[in-house]
């Protein structure tokens, strides 16, 4: 059976790591005279409460069209600065009234397959980042990017009993963006076990892909969670493979040194012990940022939406292989100190045993007088 989307919204995530931390009131300072900026705020009752460390700035970029195979949509577009480096860019699409659940699979479809979206939050990025220039500390550019879609029906037909709504649409096809083929029952029942609700009206299932909010006060509190926890996906990915990076430096940099000759006459390893106490440092750090980052007080609801997304994002994964690389990392930092320090005992017996040599030198030739 199929249902008419009466009113909602696409949200269409792209975040991208662009510096080692941005200032936000610096930031706030500089887009305030290019763009409207203002603070993301949750709402104030007490079942949505939520406490940030420090809030991200949203800045409006006004609005493009998308060209899509089903035809051009409008798109209002805005980012979010945050201040451990990353910068989200989002694509807000009206659903037509009326539109039907088919063609909503078939736009969902269309949208993780368009280059357009792609060049367009690059773009979008690219100039927030140029106004906001001076307030970002370590400027760099990584590759990688997180993409991710929200959709956020608010009425539907049927949807005034949520649970019922989504065992009668095909739900498993929009979270997963599959418009050709037909998903077995099985993946369609492992998709909607995990959805989660605070009251009878409302619901939410979070995949790993996208996911489906129905929310009739339009209520967005669940969709900034879920883009809140993908921002710190990217930083946990992104911190995983440069600790891999620096793991693979290291073991190269000391089989280079072992076998370098220079390597008598001087201490090479204390340079590498220092870098790698600093990167250990920096990793500690961004652990106990993320995890003090985002608390709820009140009803547990958006923590049990927080949770959701940690689950499906992997993020007890990600923490593990960075817990096991900082450990290994820190392992070596205590040989490398070790032998720095076994060294520099080496070369104080050395310099003992010539003084004393010295002193002798004097005795001896009187002996042989």
């Amino acid at each position: 059976m199929s249902a008419a989307i009466q009113q909602g919204t696409i949200l269409v995530h792209r975040v991208f790591d662009v510096a080692g931390e941005i200032s936000l009131p610096r930031a706030e300072q500089l887009l305030s005279a290019e763009a409207k900026a203002q603070r993301l705020k949750f709402g104030t009752n007490t079942r949505r409460a939520v406490i940030m460390r420090e809030s991200p700035l949203t800045a409006g970029l006004g609005e493009e069209t998308l060209d899509l195979p089903s035809g051009s949509q409008k798109a209002r577009i805005f980012a979010r600065v945050w201040n451990y480096g990353v910068i989200s860019v989002t694509l807000e699409i009206a659903i037509p009234p009326g539109t039907a659940w088919e063609s909503l699979v078939r736009m969902a479809a269309e949208l993780e397959a368009s280059d357009e979206v792609e060049l367009l939050a690059v773009s979008k990025k690219d100039a927030i980042k140029r106004m906001i220039l001076p307030a970002l500390t370590a400027p760099a550019e990584w590759e990688v990017y997180e993409d991710y879609i929200t959709y956020l029906i608010q009425k539907a037909d049927g949807s005034e009993n949520p649970k019922e709504f989504i065992r009668k649409v095909d739900v498993a096809a929009l979270i997963l963006a599959e418009d050709r083929e037909k998903l077995g029952e099985e993946s369609r029942n492992f998709i909607l076990e995990s959805a989660i609700q605070y009251s009878s009206s409302d619901l939410a299932v979070i995949d790993w892909n996208s996911a489906l909010l129905i929310e009739p006060d339009g209520e967005r509190d669940v969709a900034d969670v879920i883009e809140f926890s993908l921002t710190h996906l990217l930083e946990f990915r992104y911190y995983d493979e440069m600790l891999g990076r620096k793991l693979d430096e290291l073991y190269d940099t000391m089989d280079q040194k072992r076998e370098s000759v220079a390597n008598i006459f001087k201490n090479v390893y204390a340079d590498i012990a220092e870098d790698s106490s600093r990167k250990y440092m920096e990793f500690s750090e961004f652990l106990g940022r993320v995890e003090n980052s985002l608390k709820t007080v009140g009803d547990p609801y958006l923590a049990v939406a927080f949770r959701a997304a940690a689950l499906e994002f992997h993020f007890d994964d990600w923490r593990k292989s960075i817990s096991r690389k900082m450990e290994t990392l820190a392992q070596i930092s205590q040989i490398l100190h070790g032998e720095v320090n076994t060294r520099r005992s080496h070369w104080l017996e050395i310099i003992i045993i010539l003084l004393i040599a010295i002193e002798l030198i004097p005795f001896l030739q009187g002996l042989f007088r």
